[in-house]
């Protein structure tokens, strides 16, 4: 598939259970009508006035950056239509996506029937939809204004979380880590993604 060669691999994307996983999900099927022509270009798929697909090469990045196994238990947040939930849910053992727009939602769950995916789901809601639940993976499909204190009390020992943070306009892709020292970060690469929703945490993260 030329994204995959063009965009993914290029982009610095070399992991084969994920390459292989989003070289199986149709992201035609996934966009919204009148796109399907331009489904796989690199650049984001706008589904409605405030939500979207990351681009192949930003969402292939980031799931990278998660190190998904098999036996993973994930949280896709702001799955929109189902796209990101059906590609990781070919390298994870459960998926959790969740949605805040109810429409996208119940679409996201009819294209996973439709592949035949049973080890993943998409909840309309945010992420106290999810809350007291453990995840080995989280990734947020969007941009958010602070450090996710929310998700991070989800996360399993060892456990990663990638997301886009907000910094004067720029979204500054974070891996957050749980160890046996708390929880710490760093910064991967710098990208131009819309904020998810209008999700704002209340506190600030403390090491």
């Amino acid at each position: 598939m030329a994204m995959i060669d063009s965009q993914l691999r290029t982009s610095g994307v070399t992991e084969r259970r994920l390459l292989a996983a989003i070289a199986d999900v149709p992201r035609e099927m996934f966009v919204a009508e009148g796109r399907k022509s331009v489904a796989y270009v690199d650049d984001l798929q706008p589904l409605t006035s405030q939500r979207f697909i990351l681009s192949p090469a930003h969402f292939g990045r980031m799931a990278q950056l998660a190190e998904i196994t098999e036996g993973n238990r994930v949280l896709d947040v702001g799955s929109a239509s189902g796209y990101s939930t059906a590609v990781l849910a070919r390298v994870a053992g459960l998926v959790v996506g969740v949605e805040a727009d109810a429409s996208l939602a119940s679409r996201a769950d009819d294209h996973l029937t439709q592949l035949g995916i049973e080890n993943a789901s998409v909840i309309a809601g945010d992420i106290e939809a999810v809350a007291g639940q453990i995840f080995d993976a989280i990734l947020v499909q969007g941009a958010v204004d602070a450090e996710p204190n929310d998700l991070i009390r989800l996360l399993a020992p060892g456990g990663r979380i990638v997301v886009p943070i907000l910094r004067r306009g720029i979204a500054v892709i974070h891996v957050f880590r749980r160890n046996h020292d708390g929880v710490m970060f760093t910064s991967e690469f710098d990208a131009t993604i819309p904020r998810l929703w209008s999700w704002a945490q209340k506190d600030e993260f403390v090491f």
